[in-house]
């Protein structure tokens, strides 16, 4: 049988670390396994905090708060989440209802506008916020901890 196992030490010079001790082996395997501890829990950290995050952003769009609209949306998603007719929220920026701007995100609207992301997100906000006032649409309260008017900050983790 010719396994790893049955080698001598000799047949085995050649090998990574074989000129290493046993016990200097068996340290770095245990460190190695340490690392790898260590990295599976920096996931599950970030995997928990990111579920947090989303059920917060979910509950928040369920209720229809406005502190919900992010860069990455559209007016139409904007529009369909919080129930506004489009044609309101494009007169609200000063937008033509086109084809090229139905596929823009906030982000590229704010960018093409030469306005700050804030300033589209807080104008589309107080536009949905005043359409459920002149259609006496009752307004949710917004989520414990978000201002409605102030989008919430997106986390940098490094």
């Amino acid at each position: 049988m010719n396994d790893i196992s049955t080698r001598s030490y000799e047949s085995r010079k050649g090998w990574p670390l074989a000129h290493l001790s046993e016990r200097a082996r068996l340290a770095l395997l245990c460190f190695l396994l340490l690392v790898m501890l260590g990295v599976l829990a920096f996931a599950a950290i970030n995997t928990v905090q990111a579920v947090k995050n989303f059920q917060h952003q979910y509950s928040a769009v369920k209720s229809q708060d406005v502190s919900a609209i992010h860069p990455w949306m559209t007016i139409h998603v904007v529009s369909h989440i919080y129930h506004v007719p489009e044609t309101y929220l494009y007169k609200t920026l000063n937008l033509p209802d086109t084809p090229a701007t139905r596929h823009m995100t906030l982000d590229t609207i704010a960018h093409r506008k030469k306005q700050p992301i804030t300033q589209v997100i807080s104008t589309l906000q107080q536009a949905i916020v005043r359409y459920r006032k002149m259609h006496h649409i009752p307004t949710p309260t917004p989520a414990p901890g978000i201002s409605p008017h102030v989008p919430p900050q997106r986390r940098v983790t490094s």
